[in-house]
């Protein structure tokens, strides 16, 4: 009886043992990760593009979008881009790296 309970236990470990391997050797990828993979989806990590409205100001020998209702000042990437439109109410189409504040600028139109 000792015998037959000893053989059961050591091949119940080797099962799970084996099950394990298989399911630790899997693709970790959820189902989404790789809907994503497929259809080009951008990564994660990037920020994603938003719309930011306000005036197009100097701030100091920078220029700046500045948000009228939040008060709030974002540098732009690429001051060439809103040269143009200093002292005017622009959208602007770009992201905003949170760390640094610099909003890069995808497109600038008037905001009539």
């Amino acid at each position: 009886m000792r015998k037959l309970l000893w053989s059961g236990s050591v091949l119940a470990l080797a099962l799970s043992l084996s099950s394990a391997g298989v399911l630790y050797g899997q693709d970790p990828k959820s189902p989404n990760d790789q809907s994503q993979a497929q259809t080009g989806d951008r990564n994660p990590a990037q920020p994603q593009q938003k719309s930011f409205t306000g005036v197009i100001v100097k701030d100091g020998n920078r220029l700046v979008l500045q948000d009228p209702s939040s008060k709030s000042r974002y540098k732009v990437d690429d001051e060439a881009k809103v040269q143009d439109y200093v002292g005017k109410q622009v959208k602007i189409i770009g992201s905003l790296d949170a760390s640094t504040n610099i909003l890069h600028v995808e497109s600038i139109e008037l905001v009539s």
